[in-house]
């Protein structure tokens, strides 16, 4: 059976000042779909405008935050690299379901 091609998505952080891949507690969220994920990614600015170019899968915010990611992209054909069952990585879906909610998170995230 083919794995699926996953995706995640990588936010510039404001804190580290560096690209780091999406997570939640230390676990890479895990999109099913680059376009999944290119769907889901406009809610990483909790409603700020943005420019997004589709060829790059890229998004910018336009009014910028100190707190929140400025830019994204989503990085597809992702490979965890892990054999199931994951430990460093969690499904969104899974995530969502369980109440992951805070649109993103750097702790411990892999570094681009």
């Amino acid at each position: 059976m083919r794995q699926p091609d996953y995706a995640a998505i990588a936010v510039f952080s404001p804190f580290s000042r560096r690209w780091e891949l999406m997570s939640d507690r230390g676990r890479v969220i895990v999109f099913d779909s680059a376009e999944v994920a290119w769907n889901w990614l406009p809610l990483l600015g909790g409603g700020r405008p943005y420019v997004a170019d589709a060829r790059s899968r890229t998004i910018c915010f336009v009014e910028l935050s100190a707190i929140a990611p400025n830019m994204a992209y989503v990085e597809a054909p992702y490979r965890t690299g892990e054999p199931l069952p994951w430990r460093r990585h969690v499904i969104w879906s899974e995530w969502w379901r369980g109440g992951g909610r805070d649109g993103f998170a750097t702790e411990a995230a892999a570094e681009r």
